[in-house]
C-alpha cells in the first residue's frame, strides 16, 4: 500500500510541476529533469519504511539521479561564470 501511495503522489507532484513549467514557457529540459529528481529524492525520503527490496533498488536509483543532478548543476555553475562548457 505504500509504494502505491507512494507511486501516486509522485504522478500527481510530477504533472503539477511539468504543467506549471510548460505554463511559464520554461524550454530547457534541464530544469524539468532537476526538479523531476527534486520530487523523487523528497517523496522517497519521507516514504519510509520501504521494502527490503525497494530500498536496495532505491539507494541505486537516487544515486544515479544525484548524479544526473549534480551534473546540471555544475554546467550551470559553470555558464554563470563564464567557463567555457562543452
Amino acid at each position: 500500500m505504500v509504494l502505491k501511495q507512494l507511486l501516486i503522489t509522485q504522478l500527481m507532484l510530477y504533472a503539477v510541476i511539468i504543467a506549471f513549467l510548460a505554463y511559464l514557457g520554461v524550454g530547457d529540459i534541464a530544469i524539468y529533469i532537476s526538479l523531476i529528481i527534486l520530487v523523487y529524492l523528497v517523496t522517497i525520503v519521507t516514504a519510509h519504511p520501504l521494502p527490503p527490496g525497494m530500498r536496495r533498488v532505491s539507494t541505486v536509483i537516487t544515486v544515479v539521479l544525484v548524479a544526473i543532478f549534480l551534473y546540471f548543476a555544475i554546467i550551470r555553475i559553470l555558464e554563470i561564470l563564464g567557463v567555457p562548457v562543452l
